[in-house]
């Protein structure tokens, strides 16, 4: 007896199981059903009473045919397993392309021209929304979203080489006169504040052989508002501009200076800032070529894909295991400054 009210439970259980899935598909399907469609639900509405129902005879002929119904009108309407499998993937392939283009992007540095605050090896999670929403793989701009700022790390397209990604800094932004006295950063005459941290030492490689670089580190911070410009010999003014600048936010990051500086050397200045454009300059400031060389200039805010916000994993010398390929831990969702 006990055996036999299973039997009844389970196919009470099946009988309203099929009901809900036979409507559902014929809900989906309305149109390539037609006049069957009443049919459907005609035999869906018996299982469920015949279900609440305590007569076994009735049950057994309503999930009988339902499953003719089934058989007849709703087999052929149901999607092969392979197709759907296809389908979920091309959905999905889709999806991510799209936020591919349009919200997030990941780049592999292959180069230590940011180091400290990017590795070569890094895998770093670009926001691209940062300063434009842009039609993906194009750089046709549907909204401008803001401006790039002094202390910004940026992703863009190389002037210099088709094809190629770069990451650099934003030191420069349009109006702006950008130079380098004994290696420290001069924004519009004004010299952004650094402090030593001492020293630093990586794995440089070049022309196929690895050796250990030593560098000496600093700390720089660089006001990110507007910067008046002075003359060199007015410190008090300079201080006052830069604390202007201040106001409206410091970057601060690690660079490194991995030669001597020669007694009153300079680079620049350089160029006037154009509208449109940002100066770029490698953290990594002996061993970077960005905006000082003459072929890749400043660089246009249309080809910037937009800001490096964080080291997602990172793969190289130091990590885990000892090898030149091993997972560097503690980079893992490492914020870049």
């Amino acid at each position: 007896m006990e055996a036999e009210a299973q039997r009844v439970r389970k196919a009470r259980r099946e009988a309203r199981r099929g009901a809900r899935e036979a409507r559902r598909l014929a809900a989906r399907h309305a149109k390539r059903l037609g006049a069957a469609r009443a049919e459907v639900e005609a035999a869906a509405k018996e299982a469920e009473a015949a279900a609440r129902g305590e007569d076994p005879a009735r049950l057994s002929g309503a999930v009988r045919e339902l499953a003719r119904v089934w058989e007849v009108h709703l087999v052929p309407l149901r999607t092969p397993f392979w197709r759907e499998l296809l389908q979920a993937l091309v959905v999905a392939i889709a999806l991510g392309l799209v936020v591919r283009g349009l919200v997030a992007d990941v780049y592999r540095v292959p180069t230590t021209s940011m180091a400290p605050s990017v590795l070569a090896g890094d895998a770093v999670l670009v926001w691209r929304p940062a300063y434009a929403l842009r039609l993906p793989f194009t750089r046709l701009s549907l909204l401008e979203t803001a401006a790039p700022r002094r202390g910004d790390v940026v992703v863009f397209e190389s002037p210099r080489t088709p094809g190629a990604i770069w990451v650099k800094r934003v030191v420069g932004v349009p109006g702006d006169v950008i130079e380098l006295r004994d290696q420290a950063l001069v924004v519009n005459g004004v010299p952004q504040p650094r402090a030593a941290e001492g020293e630093w030492e990586y794995l440089e490689s070049e022309g196929g052989t690895s050796y250990r670089q030593r560098c000496r580190r600093f700390r720089e911070s660089v006001a990110r508002g507007p910067l008046s410009p002075v003359t060199e010999a007015a410190s008090a003014e300079a201080e006052a501009s830069w604390q202007g600048g201040a106001q409206a936010g410091v970057a601060s990051y690690s660079v490194l200076q991995c030669r001597r500086p020669r007694q009153a050397s300079r680079e620049g200045p350089f160029e006037v800032v154009r509208p449109g454009h940002v100066f770029v300059l490698g953290d990594n400031r002996d061993l970077s070529t960005d905006s000082r060389d003459g072929r890749t200039g400043q660089i246009p805010v249309a080809a910037i894909r937009g800001r490096a916000v964080r080291v997602l994993w990172s793969v190289g010398d130091g990590g885990w295991p000892r090898t030149a390929a091993g997972l560097r831990i503690e980079r893992l969702f490492k914020p870049i400054p």
